[in-house]
């Protein structure tokens, strides 16, 4: 497993690299635990920028549910340990994340609503993918490693 500082720099560099918030933490994180898939990060694009540019659901906790999906996921219904839900990872993600920011939903994040043409033009203007969503997109990737480290059974 990679060292969560690598973590946090991939998916900051994928970020810089043109890929959306959900898709740079997902593949940051698929790197970190070795997963490797052709699906990913097509199976994240529709979540950025809150799920196709809503507003909602912060596309940088989607990437990282869907990065510890890939570690803590389930194949089969039965796989379920009596002690632990499958939704255990995705609770204790996303209150790590109103923790840090206050909410999850893109919208209040930043503060302003880019599901409309004028929200998206203050986004650009204000230069906000390069001046926070990409600080969010790392410690988004930071947040679920310590997720995976906190759960490390190996």
């Amino acid at each position: 497993m990679l060292s969560k500082e690598e973590t946090m720099k991939n998916a900051k560099a994928f970020a810089a690299e043109g890929f959306l918030c959900s898709e740079a933490v997902l593949l940051a994180l698929s790197k970190t635990i070795g997963v490797e898939n052709n699906i990913i990060p097509r199976i994240a694009t529709g979540f950025g920028g809150g799920i196709g540019r809503h507003g909602e659901i912060c596309g940088a906790l989607s990437g990282a549910i869907m990065g510890l999906g890939l570690h803590f996921g389930r194949d089969h219904p039965s796989e379920t340990a009596e002690d632990q839900s499958p939704y255990d990872y995705s609770h204790v993600i996303v209150n790590h994340f109103i923790t840090r920011f206050g909410y999850i939903r893109c919208k209040d994040i930043l503060g302003l609503d880019i599901s409309c043409e004028e929200g998206v033009n203050q986004y650009r203007q204000d230069k906000l993918w390069e001046t926070k969503c990409r600080d969010i997109i790392k410690i988004a990737a930071g947040l679920a490693y310590d997720v995976l480290e906190a759960n490390n059974t190996d």
